[in-house]
């Protein structure tokens, strides 16, 4: 297996990668350092404060953006308007724990934090929440990683793959039922503005 190989031979680099990755977005990295924790060859409290962390800090620096420059940036950029728009909308209906939860929701993270930095949260109250939500998420893709290796050891030498190879099939359907939506959502549009 490629990937544990690489686990092994970057060994204690693996957490500043991790942190990095973490600080832009970092799902399927987390998932599989978890899966090399399960193996005993990555430490998995390591890993979670690793992203944990670097999730944190990347959600903050995204906050701050959007204090800052997020009104004029956002204004550039007619699409990203519509989703910062949408995003502070979830915000005003759930509150924080739409930031308990943006981190799970594709494609929303980084505008969500942008967007949250242009509405009136005080800085400290997201600061608060968005340190509970990065722990909650890196504890869960961590953890989600962890029982995928639970899983692919007890289902033998071939294990690992069959669990990749069944990720890979969930998010190829998943990919392709998010683009028949939009394609559709487009085709609507489209008819109705004719």
């Amino acid at each position: 297996m490629d990937w544990i190989n690489w686990l092994q031979e970057w060994g204690n680099a693996f957490y500043p990668l991790a942190f990095f990755w973490a600080f832009f977005e970092g799902e399927t990295f987390v998932i599989f350092g978890g899966m090399g924790a399960k193996l005993g060859i990555v430490n998995i409290y390591w890993l979670v404060g690793a992203v944990w962390v670097g999730s944190f800090l990347g959600d903050q620096v995204w906050f701050w953006l959007g204090r800052r420059w997020g009104g004029k940036a956002l204004s550039r950029f007619p699409s990203a308007e519509v989703h910062a728009a949408r995003v502070l909308s979830w915000l005003e209906k759930y509150g924080v724990v739409f930031i308990l939860v943006f981190r799970f929701l594709y494609g929303v993270r980084n505008i969500a934090s942008v967007a949250i930095g242009t509405s009136r949260m005080p800085w400290s109250r997201f600061l608060f929440w968005n340190f509970i939500a990065a722990g909650i998420w890196a504890c869960s893709f961590a953890g989600a990683g962890y029982l995928f290796g639970e899983a692919a050891a007890a289902i033998g030498e071939d294990g690992p793959k069959i669990l990749l190879l069944s990720g890979l099939a969930i998010g190829g359907l998943w990919i392709a039922i998010k683009s028949f939506r939009w394609v559709r959502r487009r085709a609507l549009a489209g008819a109705s503005a004719d």
